[in-house]
């Protein structure tokens, strides 16, 4: 059983959220989301909570399912399920998706406390194999709609600041289809807010989630230090000559706190892969042309929309491919090999061409951009 400083650790975080959504629910419109958060209250509140799924959950009814570790950990001796982590987020999923900013607000606020003090992890991936997978990328993806369905500033600097902590966490592992859904989001409340500080607050997450992606690509290592941006520096000279310098300051604050709050960031300790005692160092597999063309990349330049960005994408491109097929030369020898490498290429074969995560993720979002600035 938990420790019972780490339930209240983990209840400090739940309750209040909690207890703003049932406090701001309608009866009836959001009457059943209320009765769940009661409910989960109630069960965190008991002396003897666990389980907190009851028989009757369709998660609990799987037997592998319910036994397995899942996302949700609070650092004592019990584990929580994955039945058990479906009881304690379901709320929050339903929050953001219930279209009211003040519920929305108290979902994604405890979602970004549960990211930021490390009671998440895992890797979230809508295709996994794993139950926990498929529960943090649902996770991911509320936060990532709830702007989509809720038009608040609020609710905009909230989501950049989960997303950004999602990112920049080493306990929850962001790759493929979450990081890119995440980059959208992003690009989207930089092209659309209303709000200039929020519009320059985007920018500035995107950089830092560039620059964190490309730092774990050349270390090999999602556990490598990664420091905050300097916002100033990304000011053009328009925007810095005409600009609030509080909005600066803002942003600055906004960037620096998210990065120093995920616990092991600035001074990490190295975290194994679940289900693995080995611990990812760095095997000079990206000391290569491409990383020197990276290295030398201002992060600021790839927001920008220009003929020598998509050249440098198409260079990119060009090169992981060829990288992947000569590594696969020995499988495309003969008649079948000549056709495969004479197919056009498809955005689904690329998990089998870079099947480095951390590379593939670079690629991904440098890609994404590109094609997002030409918009």
């Amino acid at each position: 059983m938990a420790s019972s400083e780490a339930d209240s650790r983990l209840k400090q975080v739940l309750a209040p959220s909690l207890e703003k959504i049932i406090k701001n629910g309608s009866w009836r419109k959001h009457s059943k989301l209320a009765h769940e958060c009661k409910s989960l209250v109630d069960k965190l509140s008991s002396p003897n909570p666990y389980p907190l799924s009851s028989p009757e959950s369709p998660t609990a009814g799987d037997a592998s399912a319910s036994s397995a570790a899942g996302p949700v950990y609070d650092g004592g001796a019990h584990e929580y399920s994955v039945a058990d982590s479906e009881v304690i987020l379901s709320p929050f999923v339903k929050a953001c998706s219930s279209g009211n900013p003040k519920i929305a607000e108290a979902g994604v606020d405890c979602i970004q406390k549960l990211i930021s003090h490390g009671y998440l992890r895992g890797e979230a991936d809508p295709d996994g194999s794993l139950p926990e997978s498929k529960l943090l990328a649902g996770l991911i993806d509320s936060v990532c709609k709830c702007v989509e369905s809720i038009s608040d500033e609020g609710i905009e600097l909230l989501v950049l600041k989960t997303l950004l902590s999602a990112v920049t966490s080493t306990s929850l592992r962001i790759h493929g289809d979450c990081l890119l859904q995440i980059v959208r989001t992003c690009y989207d409340i930089y092209l659309g807010s209303k709000n200039v500080v929020n519009q320059t607050t985007a920018k500035a997450s995107l950089i830092q989630m560039l620059v964190i992606v490309f730092r774990r690509m050349e270390a090999d290592s999602s556990t490598v230090p990664v420091q905050p941006i300097v916002v100033a520096e990304l000011m053009e000279a328009p925007e810095a000559a005409d600009g609030d310098p509080g909005m600066t300051v803002f942003v600055q604050g906004f960037i620096t706190k998210i990065m120093q709050d995920i616990d092991g960031v600035l001074n990490p300790v190295p975290l194994p892969e679940k289900g693995s005692g080995a611990v990812p160092v760095h095997d000079g597999a990206f000391e290569s042309r491409i990383n020197a063309t990276v290295e030398g990349t201002n992060p600021a330049d790839l927001l920008d929309s220009t003929d020598k960005d998509m050249l440098d994408a198409k260079y990119w491109e060009i090169s992981m491919y060829k990288t992947a097929l000569e590594g696969r030369k020995g499988e495309l020898d003969g008649e079948d090999g000549a056709a495969i490498v004479g197919m056009p290429e498809r955005d689904d074969d690329l998990e089998v061409q870079i099947g480095n995560k951390l590379r593939r993720d670079a690629f991904l979002v440098f890609r994404a951009l590109c094609k997002l600035s030409m918009k």
